[in-house]
């Protein structure tokens, strides 16, 4: 049965949960903050910022065979990598060769922890990193010791080298050589990629371009899993916060239960749109700017009125979907805590339902990802994810049809259990006792 509704009511419950964030100073900081991380990420590229410290790196070569390889190799790799360091001039990648300031390694362990320092250019500086080769029982032995154990790069060079020497000294022993390597592998026959399904100007090979309809959807998928999730998570503190402050009991009133559980299904609804607006502006923005080129082109050719339609349907269905379902555990919950335990299991499901994401872009064709479209927990998510696949209308409608029946399902029986647990005052101890009363036949 329909319950009747007073629509100025509703609005009214709307209003309130969505204004009530609106001017807060949180809800704007957050809704600002993309704009500003993109702003300075921005700068940030085109000033070709380099946050990263100025470290100075230094070679002790006791073979006296490998220092001056070692940088030669950095530098072919890089070459934008100074050997020294210029007059009065910082470099961009920040690391740096000196000579080492002493002849020993117990001497250079004092200039790694900084307790003794050198001078370059005038300067005071610590040593970052050092390397030393010397021979061993076995043969060429090579340390690398720094203070700061993340930041490996010239172990990485040195490591590359060494190998690159090896494979020469293997080579050679058989009368090949490294280029000839390099040459045979840049001969080798690279696999084409073909679609048989393709037509147009391109004809039916594969490129990158190819892949960015699925990419979108992914996106999209994304996006409305994070939509749904917050969303639905304000829901459940609003109720809660309500609840806990006496609120609802004020509104019920003048207001019917239907109407308030309504409300602030639209209300927080609005406000969780506003608050992914500025993700929005911002993927658009990025696909206008990048117009001109091919990937630019193949993003916005991607969001197909196909995308949209169904987009915005599987938001409102997943929405009322799981919305009722957080609304129905706030008005239980008679804590944080409660709300917590309450909600972990439906948490739990909406984190698995992510799962679709990798499957959709490794086996869109899987029966499993076939399978979600129709399973009422997984159908949003999984229904977009598939779209770049172009399935048949009718099968959306029907996957759509048959989640709109589900949610209607689960707004009813959210609607009993928000009445029982607001009306009757029940928290958890009251479902657990109406548990051992209806199921296990015992006494509260």
């Amino acid at each position: 049965m329909i319950p009747q509704l007073n629509l100025r009511r509703v609005y009214l419950i709307a209003r309130r949960d969505f204004l009530g964030y609106i001017k807060t100073w949180g809800f704007w900081i957050s809704f600002l903050m993309p704009f500003v991380l993109f702003t300075v990420a921005f700068f940030a590229a085109r000033l070709d910022i380099n946050v990263d410290p100025v470290r100075y790196e230094a070679i002790l070569d006791e073979t006296g065979q490998h220092e001056m390889a070692i940088r030669d190799y950095d530098q072919a790799q890089r070459p934008e990598l100074p050997i020294e360091l210029p007059q009065g001039q910082m470099p961009a990648n920040k690391n740096i060769y000196v000579s080492p300031p002493a002849d020993n390694i117990d001497a250079l362990k004092n200039y790694l922890t900084g307790q003794n320092k050198f001078e370059v250019d005038g300067k005071a500086v610590k040593l970052s990193a050092l390397l030393h080769i010397y021979e061993g029982p076995s043969g060429v032995k090579a340390d690398y010791w720094a203070d700061n154990i993340n930041n490996q790069r010239l172990k990485n060079v040195s490591n590359r080298y060494f190998r690159k020497i090896a494979e020469g000294k293997y080579l050679g022993a058989a009368g090949l050589s490294s280029d000839g390597l390099s040459e045979a592998r840049a001969a080798a026959i690279k696999v084409n990629v073909f679609d048989p399904g393709k037509s147009g100007e391109g004809g039916q090979a594969v490129t990158f371009i190819d892949r960015i309809p699925n990419l979108v959807s992914v996106a999209a998928t994304m996006l409305l899993w994070l939509t749904i999730f917050s969303g639905a998570y304000m829901l459940l503190t609003s109720m809660l916060e309500e609840k806990l402050n006496k609120l609802l009991e004020m509104m019920l009133s003048t207001t019917r239960l239907s109407e308030i559980m309504i409300g602030k299904l639209i209300g927080v609804a609005a406000l969780t749109i506003t608050a992914m607006l500025p993700y929005i502006v911002l993927m658009l923005a990025g696909a206008v700017f990048f117009l001109a080129s091919p990937v630019g082109a193949a993003v916005l050719q991607a969001i197909t009125p196909k995308l949209i339609f169904f987009f915005i349907l599987f938001l409102a269905l997943g929405y009322l979907f799981y919305g009722a379902l957080f609304i129905a555990m706030g008005s239980l919950a008679e804590s944080m805590q409660d709300a917590q335990t309450l909600t972990t299991p439906i948490m739990l499901v909406l984190s698995a339902c992510v799962m679709v994401i990798p499957l959709s872009l490794n086996s869109p064709d899987s029966p499993l990802l076939t399978f979600a479209t129709w399973f009422p927990l997984s159908a949003p998510f999984a229904a977009i994810a598939r779209l770049h696949l172009d399935p048949p209308w009718w099968e959306l409608l029907l996957s759509a049809s048959f989640l709109f029946l589900m949610s209607l399902l689960v707004i009813w029986i959210a609607g009993r259990i928000f009445r029982y647990g607001i009306l009757s005052g029940a928290g958890v101890k009251g479902v657990s006792d109406w548990f051992k009363r209806a199921v296990l036949r015992r006494k509260a």
